[in-house]
């Protein structure tokens, strides 16, 4: 009779390491084979908004507490070159609409959308919810070449492709990215990707090009990709990570079939200074996407000591068309496009602590235990001070292309700069505490309709609007002619595994 092979330790694999427990960031469980490992991930963010400025006091933006992410992660991989996810959120959303579009023609001055998709439904009653995020398969066939399919991050601008689970410095992407760059943030598609030969990384994939758990709504799609190299990666500093590259997206709209609206645009505090709704002259009017969809930007990331300098800028030309509520299937009027730049330059310092404590931005590798890496004996804490300046300039045009302008348009250029400063603090990798300060000027802006007769009144050189400039004639008129400023104070206590 042949002899019994002998038990293994209890708790521990093949390769003496335990079957489950926590090791480089991760709370893992495989098999003694380590063929197949499951990470149990998560995230939550409870948020608070305060704001100031001349006349908010009158509009609907009121100091909240809220929470602003709930999101279960199971994540995994399969014999060392299989990985998936599977995550969804919980928490203050506003994605229930039916219609799929924006509402934020009903909403009272100063409506404060709280989701994530909030671009989409800024006026929709907060509600609590839960949809897909992260859902996704990843098959590694060398470091050079993997092949994801799923919902996830499109591969579009550095800071959309770094998670605010661990990585974006402040609470919400820039202006630059999640209001002009890539307002849907995730997409649904194939997309390869990798690196070689430690200096150069790339993503390039085919999406639907309709957003967050919107299937496609034509049969068109977009194309995504980004590049970027590390030529410094050779170093011992922290100028290995210096990183340099670009982006490009392009993809069209079937005039016959997209009903849904343009985003709305925010400020990092989700109020809405740009509505692609609008009261024309025939009644409530929706700006839908129509027509080619085009972008460009570049990425820049320099670190040198214990400071950071990052800027991101961007181009898009998308086109466009209009219909009245209710008819946004039927034949449009007017045929025009939204067009224009924006940019941000960030300052970053590190005075306390491990910098890049959680990875560096724009990356985002799938989860990993490596146990030939120690973990650390003690936990990693670190601060980071912030300062960033962001500008958006675009012009919104109805008819450039076929058509004439409804005689009470909203064409004409979109002008907010926005001045932050932030601070995060990281009690250990998971636990992080933020403050933000957001001064957002928009220059030159004016209500809609003068008050009094004779004052100022939007033209088409103004398009963005101040809270102030939204409130009913009559109570606060000074404030509504002449305010151009909004303040947000922000901060969230965050835990992230």
């Amino acid at each position: 009779m042949a002899p019994v092979a002998p038990l293994s330790e209890p708790g521990v694999g093949k390769d003496g390491n335990p079957l489950a427990g926590y090791h480089g960031g991760y709370f893992f469980l495989r098999d003694v084979d380590d063929n197949y490992r499951l990470y149990i991930q998560g995230r939550a963010h409870i948020d608070f908004y305060s704001y100031a400025g001349p006349g908010v006091s009158e509009t609907t933006l009121k100091p909240t507490v809220f929470l602003r992410r709930a999101r279960p992660e199971l994540s995994g991989e399969f014999f060392h070159r299989w990985w998936f996810m599977i995550a969804g959120d919980f928490g203050a959303t506003a994605i229930d609409n039916p219609k799929g579009t924006n509402e934020t023609s009903a909403a009272p001055p100063g409506t404060l959308p709280t989701a994530a998709t909030a671009h989409y439904n800024a006026a929709e009653t907060v509600k609590l919810s839960a949809a897909p995020t992260d859902v996704f398969l990843n098959f590694r066939a060398a470091d050079w070449l993997n092949i994801q399919t799923g919902q996830f991050d499109a591969p579009f601008t550095m800071e959309n492709r770094t998670s605010e689970k661990w990585g974006t410095p402040f609470m919400e992407r820039s202006l630059t990215v999640r209001d002009v760059a890539v307002p849907t943030q995730k997409q649904i598609g194939v997309m390869a990707w990798g690196q070689a030969f430690d200096v150069f990384n790339y993503a390039v994939g085919l999406f639907d090009g309709d957003g967050q758990n919107r299937p496609n709504v034509d049969a068109d799609g977009d194309v995504f990709a980004r590049a970027y190299v590390m030529p410094l990666s050779n170093r011992t500093d922290a100028l290995k990570n210096l990183e340099i590259g670009a982006s490009v997206r392009y993809g069209k709209r079937d005039k016959n079939w997209t009903n849904y609206d343009v985003p709305a645009l925010t400020t990092q505090g989700q109020y809405t200074f740009w509505n692609p709704i609008y009261t024309s002259s025939q009644g409530q009017t929706h700006i839908i996407y129509a027509g080619s969809q085009r972008g460009a930007a570049f990425e820049a990331r320099v670190p040198f000591w214990l400071v950071d300098f990052t800027t991101e800028a961007t181009y898009i030309d998308k086109n466009t068309r209009e219909a009245l509520e209710g008819f946004q299937t039927s034949p449009s009027p007017r045929f025009g496009g939204l067009r224009g730049y924006s940019y941000y330059i960030e300052a970053g310092f590190w005075p306390l602590g491990n910098r890049d404590i959680n990875g560096l931005p724009g990356v985002q590798p799938m989860p990993h235990v490596d146990f030939s890496k120690p973990d650390p004996v003690t936990p990693g804490r670190a601060l980071q001070l912030l300062v960033k300046w962001e500008q958006v300039r675009l012009n919104y045009s109805s008819a450039r292309h076929v058509g004439t302008p409804d005689p009470q348009n909203i064409d004409g250029d979109i002008k907010v700069d926005a001045f932050s400063l932030g601070a995060n603090y990281w009690l250990t990798k998971h636990l992080r505490v933020t403050i933000n300060y957001v001064l957002n000027l928009f220059p030159d802006s004016e209500p809609v309709k003068a008050s009094p007769a004779g004052g100022p009144a939007q033209t088409a050189s103004q398009r963005a609007q101040a809270p102030a400039n939204q409130l009913a004639s009559g109570v606060n008129d000074d404030a509504r002619s002449n305010d151009h400023v909004l303040h947000e104070i922000l901060a969230r206590a965050a835990v992230a595994f």
